[in-house]
């Protein structure tokens, strides 16, 4: 009996490091944020979310505390994620794919389009 075999070697990495700021609009409601674009959040630990529907962009507004209408805002080792499922069922926003785009300041929000 013959074998025909090939020595392991591990895949190598190729992390690409972020040299600019990015929001990633995930399909199960997620907005998260590289560590660049966490500094856009002032370390708040709550946002308002607004929305543009004409636009197809979301609003960002990061408050110090928690309100009725306010989301979590939830700090990583690699940058930090908002949970706004919720919001993106409710106004029609949710994306059918993940969306990846560069944050745009919009005065007191932090806006993505979708």
């Amino acid at each position: 009996m013959e074998f025909a075999f090939k020595i392991y070697e591990p895949k190598k990495r190729t992390r690409v490091k972020q040299l600019e700021p990015v929001i990633r609009v995930k399909t199960n409601g997620r907005i998260v944020f590289n560590k660049l674009a966490t500094e856009l959040l002032n370390k708040a630990n709550y946002c308002l979310l607004a929305s543009d529907s004409s636009n197809k962009a979301v609003g960002i507004l990061p408050i110090a505390e928690k309100r009725e209408n306010s989301f979590p805002i939830r700090y990583t080792g690699k940058g930090s994620y908002i949970p706004a499922k919720k919001f993106f069922k409710e106004t029609g926003l949710l994306p059918g794919a993940d969306v990846i785009q560069t944050p745009i300041n919009a005065g007191e929000y932090v806006a993505v389009r979708l």
